[in-house]
């Protein structure tokens, strides 16, 4: 069965996101509104006006002094910052493609992001410099190493070439010229370079189009990282509305002591994306603050939203809601195959903000988008009569326990529902002597150590008496110091540590710090 949104996609498909930013004004919000304020001061740094003035003139600048046109690509590496709209919307307004680096990454992850991206420059932050230049020289191909450009904020270094960023952005010539596209080619003209979230491996550089991104104003208050306190004196100080979370940022605020007595009073929604969170811990969660959550589903491929729950859903419980405007969906099972609904499958999906493929990467881009462009999403799931739908876990992830399907992420929603476990994950093991996988979970606790083997007692009888025989934890709990995730929030199983368990008996568990 092929399911389609309910809604119509209505949006300017022969705009580019510059002309998003620069031209249109659907709503006639004012010049002087706040486009952009900084977290932690609540200081106004952008308004609607002055954004778009900046990066006007960082355009300008790129254009003259860099030589940027049309398809050139420009890595930039930067911490959370206010002025990261700037860089990126002047970027592709003088025509560039944005290839974006994770701040967090090692050299040697960013070399592989450098090495799949090719950008010929790349803008860095501060703090960062030393990181990029380290992994610039693991490139295989030294010849093909990016022009480094440091943004200075008032900051400079002489160690490359410095770009006085605040002195352009304020007083430069706003006199650029845009590049200008057919409404044919907007579709897939190239605007970024994204990568996946690497919880199967290495990442992948996605190709995003301006008709990828464009298909799918308000202000928003910026935060260089998460940091509570921060957050809930923006909160009461900036009276926010909306809050994006993802699951250990809805944990902090349901458990974190400091939030007990924080006023919520502002918040109508909190929008929870890149993991399920669990129904029990979501009610609970809006109950203490006060206000609504609704979940989001998609992917980067998908630019990146698919489904999403409106606050006048949230009481079907554990759905993920439905599909957005344009996209259109199928369910498959392991041989390709329909299925019916409330029957789990693969979620395949298709639309105009499906992306335009892996750069450098063909295969993969083949095997991922079909002939007839649904895109296989790698998540398992379901869709109810009424068109809701419900993930279960990711394909790869799934842990086959003699031959029946377990899901990690129900495990993990019950581990987390425990009272003295803060956070968790599962992982399958394999055991040569009986020829299968098992799950294995991993928790951080507040528990002092000498009571851990009371509590690993508890938590395995408080598992294993919700779920059938298969799906229990039989060989151990881990301890660990903390549960890997990626800057999006989802869990990277693959950096959880211990490859070996235990056969004879029920292991004890152990404490890893990672």
């Amino acid at each position: 069965m092929v399911y389609t949104s309910e809604q119509a996609l209505d949006y300017p498909a022969d705009a580019t996101i510059t002309n998003l930013i620069l031209d249109y004004n659907p709503r006639n919000t004012p010049a002087q509104k706040p486009a952009v304020i900084d977290g932690p001061t609540g200081k106004v740094i952008y308004t609607y006006e002055s954004l778009r003035l900046a990066v006007r003139r960082f355009a300008k600048y790129l254009q003259e002094e860099l030589q940027l046109v049309r398809g050139t690509v420009v890595g930039v590496l930067a911490f959370n910052t206010v002025h990261f709209p700037v860089y990126v919307h002047s970027i592709l307004a003088a025509g560039g493609v944005v290839s974006a680096l994770n701040p967090f990454h090692l050299p040697q992850e960013l070399a592989h992001a450098l090495s799949l991206g090719k950008p010929q420059h790349v803008l860095v932050g501060d703090g960062l410099l030393p990181n990029l230049q380290a992994a610039c020289k693991l490139l295989r191909q030294p010849q093909r190493q990016p022009k480094v450009h440091f943004v200075s904020l008032g900051n400079p270094t002489e160690a490359v070439h410095c770009i006085d960023f605040l002195n352009i952005a304020q007083n430069g010539d706003a006199k650029f010229k845009a590049p200008t596209y057919s409404a044919k080619v907007v579709a897939k003209e190239l605007a970024f370079i994204c990568f996946s979230s690497g919880t199967s491996g290495l990442p992948k550089a996605v190709q995003l189009s301006h008709g990828n991104i464009v298909a799918n104003g308000s202000p928003i208050v910026v935060f260089p990282k998460f940091d509570l306190p921060s957050l809930l004196a923006s909160i009461k100080r900036d009276r926010i509305t909306h809050i994006n979370v993802v699951p250990p940022i809805a944990l902090q605020l349901l458990n974190n002591t400091i939030s007990a007595t924080a006023d919520f009073s502002t918040v109508k929604t909190l929008m929870n994306a890149a993991a399920p969170l669990e129904q029990s811990l979501a009610e609970r969660l809006c109950q203490r603050l006060g206000c609504t959550l609704t979940q989001w589903y998609g992917l980067t491929e998908a630019s990146p939203s698919v489904i999403s729950q409106r606050s006048d859903q949230v009481h079907i419980k554990g759905t993920v809601g439905k599909l957005l405007p344009g996209i259109t969906m199928k369910i498959l099972d392991e041989a390709e195959n329909e299925v019916k609904n409330g029957t789990p499958g693969e979620l395949c999906v298709s639309g105009p903000n499906i992306m335009q493929g892996y750069l450098g990467d063909t295969k993969l881009t083949s095997q991922t988008i079909k002939p007839d462009g649904f895109m296989k999403t790698g998540d398992i799931g379901y869709v109810d009569d009424a068109g809701y739908v419900f993930l279960v876990d990711r394909l790869k992830e799934m842990i086959k326990v003699k031959g029946n399907q377990v899901a990690p992420a129900e495990l993990e929603a019950i581990l987390r529902n425990h009272p003295l476990v803060d956070d968790a994950a599962v992982r399958g093991e394999h055991v040569p002597e009986e020829a299968t996988d098992i799950p294995v979970a991993y928790i951080t606790t507040r528990i002092p150590p000498h009571e851990h083997e009371a509590l690993f007692d508890d938590v395995l009888g408080f598992v294993n008496k919700q779920v059938a025989s298969y799906k229990r934890i039989r060989r151990g709990i881990i301890v660990v110091d903390q549960i890997p995730r990626n800057a999006g929030g989802k869990i990277l199983r693959r950096m959880l540590p211990g490859r070996h368990v235990p056969v004879a008996g029920l292991a004890r568990a152990r404490e890893v710090k990672l």
